[in-house]
């Protein structure tokens, strides 16, 4: 089946359902989900930093006045006998002539038993909670109140208090074991205390809410942001490859991995169609000169009388050539695999560029041309001569093959060799010239290989020579530009290639045998 008929047979998801277990594995809601929880966990701390600032802090001074109020109540039982602690708390229930006047106070002094007998207390009952209490506790009481209209009404308060032993001592002057209950009314604070819960519970509950909604919006954003690379990237896969993802134009990270992809795409895009157009040049370069060899022998044996020498001199040139197309592309392929070219020496390209611009001077006088050389001094480049000497020789080449001018035109064409000092130091050579010259379009197709502009192909040459050049100007650190040439007249001009060279580095100073025999260390003569 196809790759496409699979894809299509393929669930799609669950609805609602299969979206929410997608946004639940992704990186980015388990990232949100991670902040919110930490983000609520602080809440909480400064939740209970508040809480133990303000109602810890006034619970535990109440708890220090019931202390010291119940140290007070017991000394005052102590010394004062039949008239002590109870007769104290007899009066009228009252609470001015203690320790700490306040109408919060409560107490209670309960026969130990059992049963348990209230004997004084401004409390309506005896809380359950004062029954094997240590230290402060928290209990309900119903506080009797009076209304406007003189009626009485009871309403359930929070209070706090602690519990101490004593002596009971009664009227007759017996004595019981007894318990005393200090305590203070807190229903402020208690109030106080369950609105701090309620905010804190309710602003955790909004921070899970909004982690939640955001984590789940900045999921399905991430989602569909790798939705549309998974889709432009089946689609490539599937052989469009024409295709490229978009971008939002924020400038984020996934515009940023997208622009990444974009270029790998088009440089693939170039790849292949540079793959499919060599293919073709290969094909048409090769078939050619196979078709005239095989027409050659087949005359040739089908006419034994026919010259067999000429035939073994064309059909051996023929060979020539193909021999020549393959070395260059073994040539290009060792360069670009970093094995050819040898060990690398300091080349003098001034003089290299001398001796050519000297040897195809005859060349390019037979062929019309006026061949110009304008080198300078200029400093070593490290490299191999051999090379250095081929792209130049490639280069000249290229501009005596394509250069020509049509007969009749009154111009004659014209070739320059530049060698100069680069402006930022190295070497700038250029071979320039007066041709028909390139449209800015071809001119980095040029470089390719068997990339000939020429459609019939019928010029002698294989495509290759160019693409040498951008090989060796690569194997030696080279900058390669391709650009307009020399004026041709008629408001045109030709084609221009220039190098950069970067320059070698100097080589470090040698010591003098002198400060070398100075520096070296004294030696130990070794015994005989």
């Amino acid at each position: 089946m196809a790759r496409g008929g699979e894809d299509a047979a393929r669930p799609r998801g669950r609805g609602h359902g299969g979206l929410l277990l997608r946004l639940l594995r992704t990186s980015a809601f388990r990232y949100t989900l991670i902040y919110t929880a930490f983000f609520a966990a602080s809440i909480l701390g400064i939740g209970y930093f508040v809480y133990v600032s303000t109602i810890g802090q006034a619970m535990a001074r109440l708890d220090e006045e019931l202390v010291a109020e119940i140290f007070y109540l017991a000394e005052i039982n102590k010394t004062g006998g039949n008239d002590g602690l109870a007769g104290l708390l007899r009066v009228n229930n009252e609470v001015s002539r203690l320790k700490v006047a306040d109408p919060d106070a409560l107490y209670l002094i309960v026969l130990a038993g059992p049963p348990l007998q209230v004997v004084q207390t401004n409390l309506p009952s005896a809380p359950a909670e004062m029954i094997g209490a240590e230290g402060m506790f928290e209990f309900d009481y119903l506080a009797r109140q009076r209304r406007e209209d003189g009626t009485m009404t009871s309403q359930a308060r929070r209070a706090v208090g602690r519990t101490a032993e004593f002596l009971y001592a009664r009227s007759d002057g017996s004595t019981d074991r007894a318990v005393l209950l200090v305590g203070r009314d807190i229903e402020a604070i208690d109030r106080i205390r369950a609105d701090g819960r309620t905010v804190i519970i309710r602003l955790g509950g909004v921070t899970l809410f909004l982690g939640l909604l955001l984590g789940s919006i900045y999921s399905g954003t991430f989602l569909r942001r790798v939705d549309s690379i998974s889709r432009t990237v089946n689609a490539i896969r599937d052989g469009d490859l024409s295709r490229r993802v978009a971008l939002s134009g924020s400038g984020d990270e996934f515009d940023k991995l997208s622009g990444n992809i974009n270029g790998m795409l088009d440089q693939i895009e170039d790849l292949m169609v540079g793959m499919r157009q060599v293919s073709d040049n290969i094909a048409h370069d090769l078939r050619s000169p196979l078709t005239r060899i095989k027409a050659r022998l087949e005359s040739a044996l089908s006419h034994p009388d026919m010259g067999r020498e000429e035939v073994l001199e064309q059909t051996t040139a023929d060979v020539e050539r193909l021999l020549a197309t393959f070395n260059a592309l073994l040539s290009i392929t060792r360069l670009e695999s970093g094995e050819g070219g040898g060990a690398k020496v300091r080349v003098d390209v001034a003089g290299v560029a001398a001796e050519l611009a000297e040897l195809y001077e005859p060349a390019a006088e037979d062929a019309g041309f006026a061949l110009s050389a304008t080198i300078l001094p200029v400093p070593p480049i490290l490299g191999s001569r051999e090379l250095v000497s081929q792209l130049i020789a490639n280069l000249l080449d290229n501009a005596l093959k394509y250069a020509r001018r049509p007969e009749g035109d009154p111009v004659r064409p014209r070739v320059e060799l530049t060698v100069a000092p680069g402006p930022r130091g190295g070497v700038l050579l250029s071979v320039v010239d007066n041709g028909p010259g390139v449209s800015e379009a071809d001119q980095e197709r040029i470089l390719r290989r068997f990339v000939r502009l020429e459609r019939s192909r019928s010029t002698e040459g294989n495509g290759l020579g160019l693409s040498l050049v951008a090989a060796i100007a690569r194997r030696h650190e080279a900058e390669l530009s391709v650009g307009r040439g020399l004026p041709r007249g008629d408001g045109g001009h030709g084609l221009g290639v220039r190098v950069a060279f970067p320059g070698a580095p100097r080589p470090a100073p040698k010591s003098s045998p002198k400060a070398a025999s100075s520096e070296a260390p004294a030696r130990t003569p070794e015994p005989a």
